[in-house]
């Protein structure tokens, strides 16, 4: 059996021998940016996400509160106006109905907000310890290798099915699911053995090549992204405290604008009950 290895190797010209190196090679590089940019995306991204909720999105979700608040007030003093300028009788019901139905929209964002904030809090609170971190980044590096489709582009339907349990183990951050899926694939999986055609090998090694620089540049955009760009800002308590007190400024005009509007449809109320147009 060693014989028949070593004849093959032999039989090999030294071209084909480079090429078959060149594309181990190349397979590493392209595993390590792939993990690089998985960890960004599904680790980084999403933690610096919970942080920024944590430190300055709880107060963006009251100002926001706060503004739908002072336009549906709003929109209520242009309804009764409306009523008055008819001479009809003013349906406060009615009104709020109408008003419901207008800002559905605007409750939709909110309800996504708090659930943007309860996720953070969630995954704020269950970060795995540094031991447990570090197995599981090191069994999703296994898998990526052993996997990841742009690695193995001849992938069985089995191996695709077992991909996917991955890359939805990963972004769970389910560590059991990944010490399974690792126990899974080494008792099926097998070493493929490179093909020796020159022409197959050189466009194996020109598309690892491209592989590798488009995800080179997918993680250049994502640094000049939120959340990615604020990365040192979040570590600056005067960065944060500074941008709290301006979003809390906005709070204070849209409680004003509250607080005028209130005033504003109390006087068109008694003034429609008293007759006065």
């Amino acid at each position: 059996m060693i014989n028949d290895e070593m004849n093959k190797i032999l039989q090999l010209s030294p071209e084909i021998i480079k090429l078959r190196e060149d594309i181990s090679f190349l397979e590493k590089e392209l595993g390590k940016v792939i993990l690089e940019q998985d960890e960004m995306i599904n680790t980084v991204k999403p933690n610096l996400e919970a942080e920024y909720q944590k430190k300055i999105g709880y107060k963006e979700l009251e100002r926001m509160e706060t503004e739908i608040t002072a336009r549906r007030f709003k929109r209520q003093i242009e309804l009764i106006q409306a009523a008055v300028n008819r001479q009809e009788s003013i349906e406060e019901k009615e009104i709020e109905n109408q008003l419901d139905d207008e800002f559905q929209e605007w409750y939709k964002k909110i309800e996504e907000e708090y659930r943007k904030m309860k996720e953070a809090e969630d995954r704020l609170n269950c970060l795995m310890s540094d031991e447990e971190n570090a197995e599981f980044t090191k069994l999703y590096r296994q898998l990526v290798f052993k996997l990841h489709p742009d690695l193995n582009p001849n992938q069985t339907k089995d191996e695709e099915n077992l991909w996917h349990r991955v890359q939805l183990a990963y972004e769970g951050g389910d560590l059991e699911e990944m010490r399974s899926l690792a126990i899974i694939l080494d008792a099926q999986h097998e070493t493929i053995e490179l093909p020796s055609s020159k022409d197959v090998l050189q466009k194996r090694k020109q598309k690892l090549t491209e592989q590798i620089q488009k995800t080179i540049n997918t993680m250049s955009e994502l640094e000049q992204k939120f959340p990615f760009n604020i990365i040192g800002k979040l570590a600056d308590n005067d960065w944060v405290n500074t941008k709290v007190e301006e979003i809390q400024e906005q709070v204070n005009q849209w409680q004003e604008k509250c607080k005028h509007y209130e005033d504003l449809i109390k006087v068109l109320l008694v003034n429609k009950s008293a007759g006065v147009n």
